[in-house]
């Protein structure tokens, strides 16, 4: 099971294999970003996760078939003023069209990025934001 993360920026995703270290980013070919939200467009955002994720997984047969991974996905802009509940249910739900797990984790408000430490920490203690269904 990969450890995920990942990084949202308007109109760009940065993705995080951290047990492998491999990282990669991209940017959309239609904008995921609107005005007011970060993730507006929920359909561009998720294939280019799903083209960035299979950048960093692992090469296995298992992961041919399954993509089952802790995630922790992270909103970098348009903090400002808090998230609504109905942006971390979007977030949340973006993260989940990459894993057959059920274990997301969304860390928010900060604006740094975290160290690979600060996200083995975070999943081994359940904290910040989890949702589980």
């Amino acid at each position: 099971m990969s450890l995920i993360y990942i990084r949202l920026y308007i109109n760009k995703i940065v993705v995080r294999n951290v047990s492998t270290g491999k990282e990669v980013s991209g940017t959309p070919d239609t904008p995921f970003a609107t005005s007011r939200l970060l993730l507006g467009q929920m359909i561009p955002a998720m294939f280019l996760l799903k083209k960035l994720i299979k950048k960093v997984r692992k090469n296995t047969w298992y992961n041919f078939f399954l993509s089952n991974h802790h995630v922790i996905i992270q909103p970098m802009e348009m903090n400002e003023g808090g998230h609504s509940q109905v942006e971390f249910r979007a977030y949340i739900d973006l993260a989940k069209s990459i894993t057959s797990s059920q274990n997301v984790n969304l860390c928010s408000p900060r604006l740094l990025p975290l160290s690979d430490d600060e996200i083995r920490q975070i999943l081994s203690n359940n904290s910040l934001f989890r949702h589980n269904n």
